[in-house]
């Protein structure tokens, strides 16, 4: 089983080197918000190169970061943990963090910014021996965040969903759904960028040393995993899409019952506001005006609403 060490102080460095030494396997999760990369560098002995790679975030083009050379490999991914504290409504449990993974055959590496320990937050420690199974074990622990992620959001829209169908006046929150579509838009670049990175490190993996020959899992298995995250993330957009259009749906109806009933009197009222010689004539009594311009629009326009609108319009609402 990999030993795993979190934060990289005085007795961790030195559980490093000791491990180092006998050549055992470990994985060491430090947050970069408590430590410089400079440490993480000298205590590892990692290239320079790395480092660029690994403080790439500063351009906005951390995903991409990729770095391999037959003895090491980093790359990016995000996974998703709990938020501290307490959660208001409407702010999604999961918060995403964007991690930085370095491979060697002698230790796995998972670097950040937040204050976070990943082990405690994937609740994932390597069951079985051997670098290739523990390094597999975290990185499908990080894609697993993800579907829980995408539950959450999933789980919300169903939420609203059944608010929406369930109320007779239900309107589904704006703000809701542009956080859920925002976040589910999000997801998907990153998953889109993440599946491009795993089928390369899935090579890579195969000519770093200690990792190749066929024991353990393949990492190739990563990229179906992602490529099933699109799909979720796609229909879970699909869904969503599917709520507004219900939701306009109704809007429209609503507007179709309105223009029912105020075509009629449109034209009854354009029609009576015509100068006829017979209007201009015989209309020579208020009780004439008021039966013409007030009794003959409400008449026709409760008469159109008892025959058309209740009948045909709002018969199948009524009946749910």
């Amino acid at each position: 089983m990999a030993e795993i060490l979190s934060g990289l102080d005085v007795p961790a460095r030195e559980r490093v080197a000791a491990l180092r030494a006998q050549g055992r396997f470990f994985w060491l999760d430090v947050s970069l918000a408590e430590t410089s990369c400079e440490d993480v560098i000298a205590a590892l002995g990692l290239p320079g190169g790395v480092l660029r790679a690994v403080t790439a975030s500063s351009n906005g083009r951390a995903s991409r970061a990729f770095y391999a050379d037959g003895a090491l490999i980093a790359f990016a991914l995000h996974c998703y943990v709990d938020r501290d504290g307490q959660i208001g409504q409407g702010t999604s449990r999961l918060r995403p963090v964007q991690v930085h993974v370095v491979v060697t055959e002698e230790y796995l590496v998972t670097l950040h910014e937040e204050r976070v320990s990943l082990p405690a937050a994937l609740s994932e420690a390597p069951s079985r021996s051997g670098r290739r199974h523990a390094v597999y074990s975290v990185l499908d622990a990080m894609l697993a965040s993800a579907f829980d992620a995408l539950d959450e959001v999933e789980l919300a829209l169903d939420a609203l969903a059944a608010t929406w169908t369930n109320g007779d006046d239900a309107v589904v929150p704006r703000a809701t759904l542009r956080e859920s579509a925002a976040r589910l838009a999000t997801m998907r670049r990153w998953v889109t960028t993440e599946e491009a990175v795993l089928a390369r490190a899935a090579v890579e993996f195969e000519a770093l040393r200690g990792f190749g020959g066929a024991g353990g899992p393949s990492f190739e298995r990563l990229g179906g995993t992602v490529h099933h995250l699109l799909g979720s993330i796609d229909a879970a957009t699909n869904g969503m899409a599917t709520l507004l259009e219900l939701q306009l749906n109704q809007r429209a109806y609503l507007v179709s019952v309105v223009a029912a009933i105020f075509v009629p009197l449109t034209f009854v009222t354009g029609f009576f506001g015509m100068n006829f010689g017979w209007m201009v004539d015989y209309i020579s009594s208020p009780s004439a005006f008021w039966l013409l311009g007030f009794g003959v629009p409400l008449g026709t326009g409760l008469l159109f609403w008892r025959l058309l609108v209740r009948r045909f319009l709002i018969r199948d609402s009524r009946r749910r």
